[in-house]
């Protein structure tokens, strides 16, 4: 079952590129993308470095640390798939945007 988690509104985001937020315990990544919006866990598996302050290069995060790409699409790593992080859907309802979330 999917339910929808409010991230707040647009305009108080920090963009940079990516935007961290914490979503019940956990931090996510928000990226713009494609004209709407798109998210994946913040955290870089590989050492832990906050995606959220990496590279976007053609639909792909770079992450700062050791330049492993992850795409904002699908949360897939360039180095393998035991290195994917999670995609989250995001949708944006008036200026606000929500996360979805799977029970």
């Amino acid at each position: 079952m999917t339910r929808w988690v409010d991230l707040g509104r647009v305009a108080d985001l920090r963009f940079q590129p990516g935007a961290p937020v914490k979503v019940e315990g956990r931090w996510i990544a928000v990226f713009p993308l494609d004209g709407g919006y798109t998210a994946i866990d913040n955290a870089c598996p590989h050492a832990s470095a906050p995606l959220c302050d990496g590279t976007v290069l053609d639909g792909h995060v770079v992450c700062a640390l050791h330049l492993w790409q992850f795409d904002l699409r699908t949360g897939a790593c360039d180095v393998g798939e035991v290195w994917n992080v999670r995609h989250y859907e995001v949708r944006q309802v008036d200026d606000r945007l929500e996360l979805a979330l799977e029970d």
